[in-house]
């Protein structure tokens, strides 16, 4: 996507031109803090100079170098980043009134780089950090809006927010929702306070899904993974297809549109089959056979049992519990991979995939090509984050999707 500003350049300069001018809070930064900025990347993350920036100020600034300034989204109380680039300029300072100003034209032009995209009613209106709007994430589904803030920050202009949000899109129904890492749900309807929860559907790609607003964390669909279902859908035609960690069957139901021969979805909680089930119904499609089990235990079941697949899908959480123990996604590759070596046909494939900031798509690859070790299986592609979820150069935290093709020799 073209975007028309940016973090460190755009129609804003850098000074305070409203006359609401006050003075921000000048922190001082590591040395290694303003190098990634200068290489793009917006995060300030905890070290022994951030953890003195000042609790009660949303905005600090910062001096890079001789009339170069950061100001910067001051979060303190998030667990590690602490503080966001807003932008670089000759200005040390920043009004609300030209905060405001900067906030609109920024979502304005978000809101503008997805105006192409028609064939999903879900799509992520605003993009974090690679829109220049550093955690805050807003995706569009259908008639509603549904704005996630993951930095405390944005609490102090949430009303602002909302606002633009109305002016661009006076019909929908708004929500908003505080994410966290410890998972907790926050969820509340802007539009109306007395509304407790929400249930529609979304189509995408020609395929409808329930959603649930306010009854879980997550909502039924994962919209960052939509622009990669979409780029390997001619991998389903006429395929027997194993969806694992399916949650409510977003490929399931993606692989059966494609023309799939048969689907066999595998998930931990039956609560999410049962929606599964739900996602079929309203679609009127069969060829699905859903597994509640762990993983490993349904991939032992298949070798057993001589299964075979043409196309895995797995797309593990970052962490996963089957009520017994803990495992990381990228240590269960090491036994998930030897056991797709046996139940895949020769020429199949599987799409598997990492979902978390704190190991980079190098690393991913690396592990994967040891836990093939001399299998008959190869490494023939890499999928990303792509279309309305772009990535943002030197911020591999952002590169948060990270996904890999296998080959069956």
């Amino acid at each position: 996507m073209n975007k028309k500003t940016s973090a460190s350049s755009g129609k804003s300069k850098g000074k305070s031109t409203g006359r609401s001018r006050i003075r921000t809070p000048r922190v001082e930064l590591h040395p290694a803090s303003i190098k990634y900025l200068y290489k793009g990347h917006p995060w300030i993350t905890k070290d022994r100079f951030s953890m003195k920036f000042p609790q009660g100020s949303p905005f600090v600034t910062a001096k890079l170098e001789e009339g170069k300034f950061a100001i910067l989204l001051n979060d303190p109380t998030h667990d590690s980043v602490l503080a966001r680039l807003w932008r670089i300029g000759e200005g040390s300072h920043l009004g609300p009134k030209d905060f405001y100003f900067e906030l609109r034209q920024r979502m304005q032009d978000s809101f503008e780089a997805r105006r192409g995209i028609t064939d999903r009613e879900n799509y992520y209106l605003a993009f974090g950090e690679t829109d220049f709007l550093p955690g805050l994430f807003i995706i569009r589904l259908k008639d509603r809006i549904l704005v996630q803030f993951y930095s405390n920050f944005w609490n102090h202009f949430e009303k602002d927010i909302l606002k633009i949000i109305k002016d661009f899109y006076p019909n929908d129904k708004v929500w908003v929702q505080k994410r966290n890492l410890k998972r907790k749900k926050e969820f509340y309807c802007a539009s109306n306070k007395s509304i407790q929860e929400d249930e529609f559907t979304v189509n995408e790609f020609g395929v409808d899904y329930i959603i649930r607003l306010n009854q879980f964390y997550d909502i039924g669909l994962y919209t960052d993974m939509a622009a990669i279902r979409n780029r390997v859908k001619d991998d389903f035609e006429d395929k027997s297809v194993l969806n694992l960690y399916s949650y409510t069957g977003a490929y399931t139901l993606f692989a059966l549109k494609q023309g799939a021969k048969d689907v066999t979805s595998v998930d931990l909680s039956q609560k999410y089959l049962d929606w599964l089930e739900e996602n079929l119904e309203l679609n009127k499609m069969e060829g699905n056979t859903s597994l509640c089990m762990p993983t490993i235990k349904a991939l032992e079941k298949f070798k057993e049992e001589g299964r075979k697949f043409d196309l895995i899908i797995c797309d593990p959480p970052s962490a996963s519990s089957d009520g017994k123990k803990v495992s990381k996604a990228i240590d269960a590759y090491k036994d998930m991979i030897p056991l797709f070596d046996m139940i895949l046909n020769k020429g199949g494939k599987a799409h598997i995939f990492l979902n978390t900031h704190s190991i980079t798509r190098k690393k991913f690859e690396t592990k994967v090509k040891e836990y093939i070790g001399k299998r008959k299986i190869s490494i023939t592609g890499a999928l990303r984050l792509t279309g309305d979820c772009p990535s943002l150069k030197g911020f591999i935290e952002g590169d948060y999707l990270k996904g890999l093709t296998l080959l069956k020799k």
